[in-house]
């Protein structure tokens, strides 16, 4: 019986916020006079670029939507977003450890795959 109380007193899970849903997205876009589509081109992109941030996780796609919208993408899309405002992973917490590995940056060195300037006088 004392197990069966216990089980009733656990935490439940914490309350999160929902995405937007696609059409709500659509639908605010096109309540400020334009569509995907037109914002796209008006970007420089192609038509259906930002159409991706709709299906999957795309924060530079995102951050222009929300950029048009008057918002965050944190806003739109929270399950996309850490509580710091950073985007999570597209592949899940499991890469991000190599790939800070594989991916250092040392300001101090020169960069061997960029053409040397010729800082020669010409006379």
């Amino acid at each position: 019986m004392s197990k069966l109380l216990n089980t009733l007193n656990m935490p439940k899970k914490p309350a999160y916020k929902k995405d937007w849903h696609r059409a709500d997205i659509i639908a605010a876009v096109r309540k400020t006079g334009t569509t995907l589509s037109k914002l796209a081109r008006d970007l420089g992109y192609f038509h259906t670029t930002l159409n991706n941030a709709l299906n999957m996780p795309y924060p530079k796609y995102e951050r222009l939507i929300a950029q048009h919208l008057g918002t965050t993408p944190q806003a739109i899309w929270p399950s996309r977003y850490r509580n710091d405002g950073t985007p999570k992973s597209g592949r899940g917490e499991r890469g991000l450890g190599r790939y800070k590995a594989k991916c250092k940056f040392n300001p101090t060195v020169k960069n061997s795959n960029v053409n040397p300037t010729d800082t020669r006088q010409v006379a």
